[in-house]
């Protein structure tokens, strides 16, 4: 039978497996949003940007809020396993003190903050969030040129 520290540690590696899958896809639904929106552009200046290229545009602003909706949600996902597996890793830090994994741990983020003081503050997740908000906008932009041209 398995010790406690095992059966903590299967729980934790399972858990941060899931916030990795979490910003993998992430990743990956960026990824496509990055090869769609040139093809869409491009094909909207194809047509010209007059009336028959807003099918094309009104779907870049539908790409743009799914894919900030889907990133925010796949961050919600990342937090929650990314929380979970904290708690295992405190739970096997509480087994072994020796260890000093919490010490190890906030040595670690205070040279981290001291090496990174000012960008530590800004979240990665916005930069996500801007990209897809950006794609949104084209598309808003696009819509309002033509339908005004």
């Amino acid at each position: 039978m398995a010790d406690n520290a095992d059966v903590l540690l299967r729980f934790y590696e399972e858990d941060w497996r899931q916030a990795r899958q979490a910003e993998d896809q992430r990743t990956a639904i960026t990824n496509i949003t990055l090869i769609v929106v040139p093809a869409l552009i491009g094909f909207a200046s194809q047509k010209g940007l007059n009336f028959d290229a807003i099918p094309l545009t009104i779907l870049l602003i539908i790409l743009g809020i799914y894919g900030a909706i889907i990133s925010q949600k796949l961050y919600e996902r990342h937090c929650y396993f990314s929380d979970r597996a904290g708690y295992w890793r405190g739970q096997i830090s509480k087994l072994y003190p020796q260890l000093e994994i919490d010490t190890i741990r906030a040595q670690a983020a205070e040279k981290h903050s001291q090496r990174f003081k000012r960008i530590e503050k800004f979240r990665l997740y916005y930069l996500w969030l801007i990209l897809h908000f950006f794609v949104a906008l084209a598309g808003i932009i696009l819509t309002i040129w033509i339908l005004i041209a």
